[in-house]
Protein backbone atom coordinates (compact mmCIF):
# COMPACT_ATOMS: atom_id res chain seq x y z
CA UNK A 1 0.00 0.00 0.00
CA UNK A 2 1.43 3.51 -0.96
CA UNK A 3 0.77 6.51 0.83
CA UNK A 4 0.94 9.86 -0.38
CA UNK A 5 3.37 11.02 2.48
CA UNK A 6 6.23 8.94 0.82
CA UNK A 7 5.96 10.93 -2.22
CA UNK A 8 5.98 14.22 -0.57
CA UNK A 9 8.94 15.82 -1.61
CA UNK A 10 9.13 18.02 1.13
CA UNK A 11 8.38 14.70 3.48
CA UNK A 12 11.12 15.18 6.13
CA UNK A 13 14.02 12.74 5.59
CA UNK A 14 13.99 11.05 9.23
CA UNK A 15 9.84 9.57 8.68
CA UNK A 16 10.45 6.17 9.92
CA UNK A 17 8.53 3.34 8.04
CA UNK A 18 6.32 1.64 9.52
CA UNK A 19 8.32 -0.74 10.46
CA UNK A 20 10.66 1.38 12.03
CA UNK A 21 7.48 3.12 13.86
CA UNK A 22 6.29 0.03 15.20
CA UNK A 23 10.51 -1.24 16.51
CA UNK A 24 10.68 2.41 18.32
CA UNK A 25 7.86 2.09 19.60
CA UNK A 26 7.99 -1.64 21.12
CA UNK A 27 11.43 -0.26 22.73
CA UNK A 28 9.86 2.29 24.07
CA UNK A 29 7.78 0.75 25.36
CA UNK A 30 9.48 -2.42 26.87
CA UNK A 31 11.56 0.71 28.72
CA UNK A 32 8.19 1.97 30.36
CA UNK A 33 7.08 -1.45 31.47
CA UNK A 34 10.66 -2.19 32.95
CA UNK A 35 10.93 1.43 34.37
CA UNK A 36 7.55 2.01 35.71
CA UNK A 37 6.74 -0.69 37.95
CA UNK A 38 5.17 1.52 41.00
CA UNK A 39 3.22 3.21 38.48
CA UNK A 40 1.66 -0.04 37.41
CA UNK A 41 1.51 -1.73 40.65
CA UNK A 42 -1.09 0.84 42.06
CA UNK A 43 -3.02 1.26 38.41
CA UNK A 44 -2.53 4.69 38.39
CA UNK A 45 -5.18 6.15 35.58
CA UNK A 46 -4.52 6.02 31.81
CA UNK A 47 -3.29 9.78 31.95
CA UNK A 48 -0.57 9.23 34.07
CA UNK A 49 0.33 5.68 32.37
CA UNK A 50 0.21 7.81 28.77
CA UNK A 51 2.02 10.61 29.76
CA UNK A 52 4.60 7.89 31.56
CA UNK A 53 4.97 6.45 28.08
CA UNK A 54 5.28 9.14 26.37
CA UNK A 55 8.47 10.38 27.86
CA UNK A 56 10.08 7.04 26.96
CA UNK A 57 8.84 6.95 23.31
CA UNK A 58 10.22 10.87 22.83
CA UNK A 59 13.65 9.75 22.70
CA UNK A 60 13.26 7.11 19.95
CA UNK A 61 11.99 10.03 17.74
CA UNK A 62 14.56 12.74 17.54
CA UNK A 63 13.44 16.05 16.00
CA UNK A 64 9.91 14.92 16.05
CA UNK A 65 7.31 16.39 18.93
CA UNK A 66 5.73 13.78 21.48
CA UNK A 67 2.53 14.71 22.59
CA UNK A 68 -0.06 13.42 24.88
CA UNK A 69 -3.72 14.60 24.30
CA UNK A 70 -2.82 16.69 21.46
CA UNK A 71 -6.13 18.27 19.49
CA UNK A 72 -4.93 20.29 16.78
CA UNK A 73 -4.59 19.98 13.54
CA UNK A 74 -2.38 22.84 12.66
CA UNK A 75 -4.10 25.76 14.63
CA UNK A 76 -7.87 23.99 14.42
CA UNK A 77 -9.61 21.20 16.43
CA UNK A 78 -9.10 18.02 15.75
CA UNK A 79 -13.09 16.39 14.91
CA UNK A 80 -13.73 12.79 13.44
CA UNK A 81 -17.56 11.71 12.82
CA UNK A 82 -19.26 10.46 15.72
CA UNK A 83 -19.11 6.98 15.57
CA UNK A 84 -22.48 5.67 15.50
CA UNK A 85 -22.40 3.99 19.00
CA UNK A 86 -21.65 6.98 20.61
CA UNK A 87 -24.59 9.46 19.21
CA UNK A 88 -27.04 10.27 22.03
CA UNK A 89 -30.22 10.55 19.48
CA UNK A 90 -30.85 9.79 15.81
CA UNK A 91 -30.69 14.26 15.49
CA UNK A 92 -26.90 13.87 16.99
CA UNK A 93 -24.81 14.42 14.11
CA UNK A 94 -21.84 16.33 15.37
CA UNK A 95 -18.04 15.72 15.12
CA UNK A 96 -16.46 14.33 18.52
CA UNK A 97 -13.33 16.18 19.23
CA UNK A 98 -10.82 13.95 20.03
CA UNK A 99 -8.08 13.98 21.95
CA UNK A 100 -5.46 10.88 20.92
CA UNK A 101 -3.66 9.35 23.97
CA UNK A 102 0.03 9.73 22.39
CA UNK A 103 1.27 11.05 19.10
CA UNK A 104 4.33 11.49 17.46
CA UNK A 105 4.71 14.09 14.70
CA UNK A 106 6.00 17.61 13.57
CA UNK A 107 3.45 20.16 15.24
CA UNK A 108 2.14 22.83 12.88
CA UNK A 109 2.21 20.25 9.69
CA UNK A 110 0.86 17.49 7.96
CA UNK A 111 3.58 15.09 9.08
CA UNK A 112 2.26 12.51 11.31
CA UNK A 113 4.05 9.43 12.38
CA UNK A 114 2.42 7.60 14.96
CA UNK A 115 -0.84 7.97 16.97
CA UNK A 116 -1.36 5.55 20.39
CA UNK A 117 -4.33 4.67 22.41
CA UNK A 118 -3.75 3.06 25.70
CA UNK A 119 -6.05 1.14 27.61
CA UNK A 120 -5.58 -0.82 30.94
CA UNK A 121 -6.63 -4.49 30.92
CA UNK A 122 -9.30 -4.18 33.96
CA UNK A 123 -11.00 -1.20 32.68
CA UNK A 124 -11.85 -1.61 28.90
CA UNK A 125 -14.43 1.45 29.13
CA UNK A 126 -13.90 3.40 26.13
CA UNK A 127 -12.52 0.80 23.75
CA UNK A 128 -14.91 1.45 20.88
CA UNK A 129 -13.84 5.07 21.01
CA UNK A 130 -10.37 4.32 20.85
CA UNK A 131 -10.80 2.22 17.85
CA UNK A 132 -12.80 4.56 16.08
CA UNK A 133 -10.25 7.31 16.75
CA UNK A 134 -7.60 5.09 15.34
CA UNK A 135 -9.48 4.53 12.21
CA UNK A 136 -9.95 7.67 11.71
CA UNK A 137 -6.67 9.54 12.05
CA UNK A 138 -4.78 6.75 10.27
CA UNK A 139 -7.23 6.65 7.29
CA UNK A 140 -6.22 8.84 4.03
CA UNK A 141 -7.37 12.90 4.27
CA UNK A 142 -6.29 15.46 6.46
CA UNK A 143 -4.82 13.82 9.60
CA UNK A 144 -3.02 10.55 7.52
CA UNK A 145 -1.20 9.04 10.78
CA UNK A 146 0.94 6.59 9.06
CA UNK A 147 0.52 3.93 11.73
CA UNK A 148 -1.85 3.73 14.54
CA UNK A 149 -1.17 1.62 17.81
CA UNK A 150 -3.60 0.33 20.73
CA UNK A 151 -1.52 -1.06 23.55
CA UNK A 152 -3.81 -2.63 26.36
CA UNK A 153 -1.61 -2.86 29.32
CA UNK A 154 -2.08 -5.37 32.06
CA UNK A 155 -0.61 -3.59 34.71
CA UNK A 156 -0.71 -6.26 37.34
CA UNK A 157 1.48 -8.61 35.27
CA UNK A 158 3.42 -5.30 33.90
CA UNK A 159 2.86 -6.66 30.16
CA UNK A 160 1.21 -5.77 26.62
CA UNK A 161 -2.02 -8.00 27.10
CA UNK A 162 -2.95 -7.20 23.41
CA UNK A 163 -1.53 -5.04 20.33
CA UNK A 164 -2.99 -3.76 17.37
CA UNK A 165 -1.74 -1.72 14.65
CA UNK A 166 -4.00 0.40 11.87
CA UNK A 167 -2.94 1.71 8.96
CA UNK A 168 -4.72 3.19 6.58
CA UNK A 169 -8.03 3.33 8.78
CA UNK A 170 -8.02 -0.51 9.19
CA UNK A 171 -6.20 -2.89 11.16
CA UNK A 172 -3.17 -4.40 9.40
CA UNK A 173 -3.25 -7.76 10.14
CA UNK A 174 0.60 -8.35 8.83
CA UNK A 175 2.01 -5.15 11.00
CA UNK A 176 -0.22 -6.60 14.02
CA UNK A 177 1.62 -9.94 13.78
CA UNK A 178 4.96 -8.25 13.58
CA UNK A 179 3.56 -6.02 17.04
CA UNK A 180 2.61 -9.25 18.53
CA UNK A 181 6.10 -10.10 18.73
CA UNK A 182 7.50 -6.84 19.29
CA UNK A 183 5.60 -6.36 22.01
CA UNK A 184 6.21 -9.94 23.74
CA UNK A 185 6.88 -10.20 27.06
CA UNK A 186 11.04 -10.65 27.24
Amino acid sequence: MEYAIWADPKRPKDFPGPKETLARLAKATDEFLATETDLLEVEVNERSLTHRLAVHIAPHFDQWHTDCEYNRLGDATKNLPRPEELKASPDDTSALTIFPDIIVHRRRTHYNCAVVEVKKAANPRGLDLDVAKLRGLTMAGEYDYMLGLHLIIDCANAVIAKVVVYRGGEVDEDLTASAVNLFAPQ
